[in-house]
């Protein structure tokens, strides 16, 4: 006969279920998965609602079915379009196929590690305090990158093309140009304007900048 019971006791991945005053052996629990394609594992916590269904007749020789609400356990949604899973620290999995929408609420940090990884959407937006990226080289593929803020950078600077909107670009430290310089305005530096400035030659007479 099948039999509800209470897990009492856990080991190595099996379980004791206490039946009214009888408490079983340790016996085999049903996961989701357990063939060469993929092995699943859920772990066990005691005080869990149990089916315990005997192999011939012998309860001791029988294996344990789980997954039975409880008034302390009991699905938060119930929504008929919500597939979700509540975990004890708090983190929250949630899909409605309704909406088409996947929620993911984790208390802590997230890892993954995979060879490659490919995303396609229409919009992203990260929010978060810091973000750092590590890796050996970045490639930022668009018509148009928008950087808003302060931006430093530590190392060496190439750039090819040409054009640009107007704006100020301001550069704390010494510039260093290969190449010719073409601007379109004045050119000063701490001592007054060199773009108008006049001197003396040799000669006597005065030369004006070009």
């Amino acid at each position: 006969m099948i039999e509800l019971g209470i897990i009492c006791d856990i080991k190595e991945g099996k379980a004791k279920v206490a039946i009214g005053e009888m408490v079983t052996d340790f016996l085999s629990v049903f996961q989701s998965l357990a063939n060469s394609y993929a092995v699943s594992f859920s772990p066990l916590r005691i005080g869990e609602q149990v089916l315990v269904i005997p192999v011939r007749g012998d309860l001791n020789s029988g294996v344990i079915l789980r997954g039975i609400y409880q008034e302390k356990h009991k699905a938060k949604n119930t929504d008929t379009n919500t597939f979700n899973i509540d975990f004890e620290d708090g983190t929250h999995l949630e899909y409605n196929s309704k909406n088409s929408t996947l929620k993911l609420d984790v208390v802590k940090d997230i890892n993954i590690a995979c060879v490659a990884k490919q995303v396609n959407n229409n919009n992203d937006i990260l929010n978060t305090q810091n973000a750092t990226i590590n890796a050996n080289t970045i490639t930022l593929n668009a018509p148009s990158i928008s950087l808003k803020g302060n931006t430093q950078i530590a190392g060496a600077i190439s750039t090819s093309g040409e054009g640009g909107a107007s704006g100020t670009f301001s550069i704390k430290g010494n510039l260093n140009l290969i190449g010719n310089l073409q601007v379109s305005g004045n050119i000063s530096d701490s001592k007054g304007d060199l773009t108008h400035h006049t001197h003396s030659c040799t000669c006597g007479a005065t030369a004006v900048s070009r």
